[in-house]
C-alpha cells in the first residue's frame, strides 16, 4: 500500500477514491499547521465475496508539506507486519494498521508500519495522530465491539520520515480522509465508511474556523464525503460529529 507512490497521492492517484482534504493554507495562516487528530472509525461490512483484488484502504491523516503522510488506516487486502490480537475469534477481513509514509528519499524511502489489529464489523476504534517536541505518535484502540481492547502504537522521529523547517513544527498542513481502493474491482466497493468524534488540532488559531467552517458534502466522481455536526471544540480545533463515505 501506501508505499512511496502513495504517499504523495494526496490529491492525484491510479487509485479508486474519495477525498476530503482540509489544507491550511501557509501564506494566509502565518504558516499553521495541523498537530494533531483523533477520530473513531466503524468498521464495516467487507468487500463482497466476487471482490479478489485489492488493497482496500479507509483512513484520515495528516500530510506534512514536502510529501509523506501520518495516518491510521483500516485496510483489508493488505498483511501486516504482525498482529496484536492473531487468535481473535471471528472472520479476520478488516485490521486497523498505522502508516508512516516517508517523504521521497528520506528513511530510505521505506514506511512504518505497525503490527495491526484485527476489528469486526460493528467494532469501533478509536485513533490518533499527534505531534509533539519532534515526534509523531499514533495510536489505535478497539473501545468497542468484538476486538475490545486490542490496540498498537508507533512513534517515530519527525526529521527522519519528513522534511523539517525553521519552525520545527510537523510542518503539516494538509489533512484527508480518504477511500483509497485498488485492484481490478473497485466498482464493487458497495458500503458506507463512518468516522466519527473527528477533531483536528492546528498550532494556533489562524484561519482554522474559516478553512472547518467552508467543508461541505461533495462527490469527486468516485464517491460521496458527507461530513455533519461541524463546531469549534476551542480556538485551535475543528471537530465534526461524523463524516460518512459512500460510493458513487
Amino acid at each position: 500500500m501506501l508505499s512511496l507512490v502513495f504517499a504523495l497521492f494526496a490529491v492525484a492517484t491510479s487509485a479508486w477514491a474519495i477525498s476530503w482534504p482540509l489544507i491550511l493554507d501557509a501564506g494566509s495562516t502565518g504558516g499553521n499547521v495541523w498537530i494533531e487528530l483523533t477520530y473513531t472509525i466503524h468498521v464495516p461490512q467487507g468487500p463482497p465475496s466476487t471482490v479478489t483484488t485489492g488493497p482496500w484502504f479507509f483512513w484520515c491523516g495528516l500530510q506534512p508539506q514536502g510529501g509523506g503522510v501520518v495516518q491510521p488506516v483500516l485496510q483489508w487486502g493488505e498483511d501486516a507486519p504482525g498482529y496484536v490480537n492473531p487468535n481473535a475469534p471471528f472472520p479476520h477481513i478488516w485490521a486497523m494498521v498505522l502508516w508512516d509514509v516517508p517523504a521521497s528519499g528520506l528513511n530510505n524511502d521505506v514506511s512504518r508500519i505497525s503490527n495491526g489489529v484485527w476489528a469486526a464489523q460493528g467494532d469501533q476504534i478509536a485513533n490518533s495522530a499527534s505531534f509533539n517536541s519532534g515526534f509523531w505518535t499514533q495510536t489505535a484502540s478497539v473501545i468497542s465491539g468484538q476486538a475490545t481492547g486490542a490496540s498498537t502504537s508507533t512513534n517515530i522521529t519527525a526529521n527522519q520520515y519528513f522534511h523539517d523547517d525553521a519552525a520545527h513544527d510537523g510542518g503539516a498542513n494538509f489533512f484527508l480522509c480518504e477511500s483509497e481502493l485498488d485492484g481490478q474491482q473497485t466498482n464493487q466497493w458497495n458500503f458506507p465508511v463512518l468516522f466519527t468524534d473527528i477533531f483536528i488540532r492546528a498550532k494556533n488559531s489562524n484561519g482554522v474556523q474559516a478553512l472547518c467552517a467552508s467543508a461541505r458534502p461533495f462527490s469527486d466522481g468516485n464517491g460521496f464525503a458527507n461530513m455533519t455536526g461541524f463546531s469549534m471544540f476551542d480556538a485551535n480545533t475543528c471537530h465534526f460529529a461524523s463524516l460518512v463515505l459512500t460510493p458513487p
